[in-house]
């Protein structure tokens, strides 16, 4: 009986998820051949052998097997390649002086992690990463250290959020429950009150226990809050104190863009004003329309942009500007 294909078979020793259905397979990074765990323990657990499958020629150690992540091999691959890639090549934006020299680097780490992913010139693009290993070793250790101190303030803030939410839930539930214990205080009392007739009639003796109650509730209410917003502050100060990360002191980086000559300018102009309306039958029916309204057509930008093309030359002299430029 051939297996379902919806069932994975091992291309070793051919049994399926059918017959097994705790079977777990293992890709190895060297080549990323599937295989079943079984036979991943019985060819490697002696050492390094060759890998099973017919066209390949890797020798395989067990220790660099693991399980797949991805369904496609490609995107498993690649991902690989890339972390193994930002290990080494790993500045930041503010080691380099200008955004020019920044994107260069990005697109020289690019162009290393498409030639191993592609198996284009696998080897020189190896022997570069070596060199530059060698080359930057210092760096790239404080980089790697200073990516570690990031993550674990992440996720120190992470977990702070998280114990704060369960707090507020917590205290939450609590005031839910002492409310509701206060109500049936309450009405116990108004109940023992009117039993023994001694405070005057019904309505001052419901006023009266409700006042009381009222007092004790935000009595405690404000002791909740205050200890709150002290453990709160107490909390801002820790997070203050050890979320301070060393950066590096770098030189002043230039605004990177076209120039714009009219930088600093706000378009407006002392020779005409625009007003809300202007006659214009054509405009009009334009944006009483249903698709103008929709795409968010404003006739004034009309006016603005008509009136602006029409001044646009006044107060402009060239022959002056020309004087002043020689």
């Amino acid at each position: 009986m051939e297996p379902r294909p919806e069932y994975e078979v091992c291309p070793v020793c051919k049994l399926d998820t059918y017959m097994n259905p705790s079977m777990r397979f293992l890709i190895n990074t060297e080549c990323y051949h599937k295989m079943c765990e079984s036979c991943v323990d019985r060819l490697y657990s002696q050492g390094p052998a060759p890998c099973p499958y017919p066209t390949c020629t890797r020798t395989l150690r067990k220790n660099r097997f693991k399980r797949q992540t991805f369904a496609d091999v490609a995107v498993e691959r690649e991902i690989d390649v890339r972390k193994r890639v930002a290990q080494v090549f790993n500045r930041r934006r503010e080691e380099f002086e200008s955004l020019k020299d920044y994107n260069d680097y990005l697109e020289e780490v690019e162009t290393a992690i498409f030639n191993l992913v592609n198996k284009v010139d696998v080897d020189g693009t190896e022997a570069k990463l070596k060199a530059y290993e060698e080359a930057n070793k210092q760096q790239i250790a404080d980089n790697l250290n200073m990516q570690s101190r990031e993550a674990e303030m992440a996720e120190l803030e992470r977990k702070t959020e998280e114990d704060r939410r369960r707090q507020q839930r917590e205290e939450a539930v609590e005031e839910t429950l002492a409310e509701q214990a206060m109500k049936r205080q309450v009405e116990r009392n108004v109940i023992d009150s009117l039993a023994n007739g001694t405070d005057g009639d019904a309505e001052s003796v419901v006023r009266k226990v409700t006042a009381a109650a009222q007092k004790t509730v935000l009595k405690k209410s404000s002791a909740r809050r205050g200890a709150r917003e002290v453990s709160q502050s107490f909390e801002d100060h820790a997070l203050s104190m050890i979320s301070h990360v060393p950066t590096r002191v770098s030189t002043p980086v230039l605004k990177e863009g076209p120039y714009d000559p009219m930088e600093g300018e706000d378009y407006i102009s002392d020779l005409y004003s625009v007003k809300p309306h202007y006659y214009d039958p054509f405009l009009d029916n334009i944006e009483k329309s249903r698709q103008a309204q929709a795409a968010g057509f404003r006739v004034t930008n009309v006016y603005e942009q008509v009136l602006m093309d029409a001044f646009m030359g006044l107060g402009c002299f060239i022959e002056t500007e020309k004087k002043s430029v020689q």
